[in-house]
């Protein structure tokens, strides 16, 4: 063999070994348990991670039955048993590979115990968040209908009788009630949001803008809205979410707004998404105040001259995000604003989405 030859070979061999001590150095020190199996089920390898896994170390292990569906290309949650009998959830996966020249399955074994505990603990809290909103939703808002029905009652019966002080307090408190019944429906409907089931379909956002248009019928009247709107396109999402969007952001700018409001709905649309900006003439948000616009109950205005109850953009924000989206605000204080919605015109191209 020529010198040229062994040199060649030399450094193949330098190479591969170095490899080898890179993969193995990789499955030796991986968080995840390794294992390899042979097509009889036995086990022929474990790394450190299976052995503190399982509780055994690889002497006791390697030549034993695994004794797990082996599968390739299937995930699958297991209960694997500790050297004390405790089970442990693990989340498996399964390839095909070569081993000593045999074909074989590599199984990684991801302890997801934690992962699961929390799962079902926020579980657990969604549950009591649901609870508590059943108890809002009755218990809390009836004496605040009570207190409505009675102070009404009292002037009917009793205005003549009473002096300016005295109308003017009942007044106040129907006031401060009617508020309370507002801040509480937008309080329920913030938290229903993300547990409502995301039923969608294609559906123009003309017809769900004419919805949303057609609840604000009365506020529109009553404060004069000019409305400008270019034809929207027609997108996969759910419907009551999106009318209940339209409805919150144009409401908001009623609500804000010291002169006759005026709204420009535009939209421009792409292959995969479609960007939707309402702009308005209200009062504008200064700038150092925009980082935090989507935080609920956020009042930036006094609420003697503004009644929002201060959870509308919260409940859009979570409405679009939920959509696979995502929403902003610019804005110019005595100006107005314009809010910016981007959001995937197919379900199947949302991230983070559950369809029913």
């Amino acid at each position: 063999m020529r010198k040229e030859d062994e040199t060649r070979i030399a450094a193949l061999q330098k190479r591969l070994a170095a490899s080898e001590a890179r993969f193995n150095n990789v499955v030796h020190s991986s968080p995840d348990g390794i294992v390899v199996i042979d097509y009889q089920g036995i086990i022929q390898y474990v790394n450190p991670a299976s052995e503190s896994l399982f509780g055994h170390g690889s002497e006791r292990l390697v030549g034993e039955s695994f004794g797990y569906p082996t599968l390739a290309g299937e995930k699958v949650d297991i209960e694997v048993l500790t050297a004390d009998q405790n089970p442990t959830l693990v989340e498996m996966r399964i390839v095909d590979i070569e081993w000593e020249d045999q074909p074989a399955y590599l199984a990684t074994l991801r302890d997801i115990s934690e992962r699961h505990a929390l799962l079902s603990e926020l579980h657990r809290s969604s549950k009591d968040l649901e609870h508590f909103s059943s108890i809002v939703s009755h218990d809390v808002r009836s004496p605040l209908r009570n207190l409505n029905l009675l102070t009404g009652w009292l002037l009917d019966d009793h205005a003549a009788e009473l002096n300016t002080d005295a109308l003017e307090d009942i007044q106040l408190i129907r006031k401060t009630t009617i508020r309370m019944q507002r801040l509480l429906e937008d309080l329920l409907h913030y938290s229903r949001v993300d547990r409502v089931r995301r039923i969608s379909k294609d559906i123009s956002l003309d017809e769900i803008l004419d919805d949303a248009l057609d609840n604000l019928a009365d506020e529109m009247f009553r404060s004069g809205l000019q409305l400008e709107r270019e034809k929207l396109p027609e997108i996969d999402c759910n419907v009551q979410q999106m009318v209940t969007f339209f409805q919150h952001i144009i409401s908001n700018t009623i609500v804000h707004c010291e002169r006759k409001p005026h709204v420009s709905i535009r939209c421009k649309t792409g292959p995969r998404l479609c960007h939707i900006s309402i702009a308005d003439n209200g009062v504008g948000i200064e700038e150092k105040y925009i980082a935090n616009i989507f935080i609920p109950f956020n009042h930036l205005h006094s609420k003697d001259s503004h009644e929002g109850s201060g959870v509308g953009l919260a409940t859009s924000k979570k409405i679009i995000e939920g959509h696979g989206g995502r929403i902003w605000i610019e804005s110019r204080r005595g100006v107005g604003s314009v809010v910016h919605a981007e959001i995937p015109r197919h379900s199947s191209e949302s991230k983070g989405l559950t369809n029913t």
